[in-house]
């Protein structure tokens, strides 16, 4: 009996921290602190991460592109010390930022990298009901966030989405179907389970 509690104990507290980690963080940068620079110069994060600027002294900013080149994606306009300034990213990629009055006279520059966040998805229940021709779907995610999307495993048949119960938990009911045998539920963030339907 204590074995049983001591592993329900592991796989409860490994399910918290699984979740816990798939938490958006942010990431902090000081803009000036110390000379013409972003401490860090460089940045990586993933998907859904924030990256906040802080300044430290006067006169700078924090502005997407290159020196000479601003893309359009942010631009915090030149702030003085005490100010912040905050960009969540949302796609992959490698992102170049400068600071407007002292990026082309003076290297002042950075970027931040932005790798796909990845999760792992968990059937845990596939079962079809005959008599009402219903699928009942359960899965849960590392990430609390994720869309995930009810395949036929054969034939790439699109059922539809998941509902988000929150906390990691997601469920999804199709009738009127017939039997898919095989299901497969995928992330948008990357991760897939299969499973056999059970028949009742």
């Amino acid at each position: 009996m204590k074995r049983h509690i001591t592993f329900a104990i592991v796989v409860c507290c490994t399910a918290i921290l699984s979740l816990a980690s798939s938490k958006a963080d942010t990431f902090q940068v000081q803009v000036g602190a110390g000379g013409l620079k972003f401490t860090p110069q460089n940045v990586s994060i993933k998907v859904g991460d924030t990256v906040q600027w802080t300044w430290a002294a006067n006169m700078h900013s924090t502005t997407s592109g290159t020196p000479g080149n601003p893309d359009g994606k942010w631009d915090s306009g030149i702030q003085n010390s005490g100010f912040t300034f905050s960009q969540t990213f949302t796609t992959a990629g490698t992102f170049p930022y400068f600071c407007t009055p002292h990026g082309a006279c003076c290297g002042m520059i950075g970027s931040v990298s932005v790798t796909a966040a990845t999760d792992t998805v968990t059937i845990t229940k596939a079962q079809y009901t005959t008599a009402t021709q219903q699928l009942i779907v359960q899965a849960t995610d590392t990430s609390d966030t994720a869309t995930l999307t009810v395949t036929v495993s054969r034939s790439g048949l699109v059922l539809g989405t998941m509902q988000n119960r929150g906390g990691g938990s997601y469920q999804a009911k199709f009738t009127g179907i017939a039997n898919p045998k095989n299901i497969t539920v995928t992330s948008n963030l990357g991760g897939s389970d299969t499973e056999r339907v059970r028949v009742r």
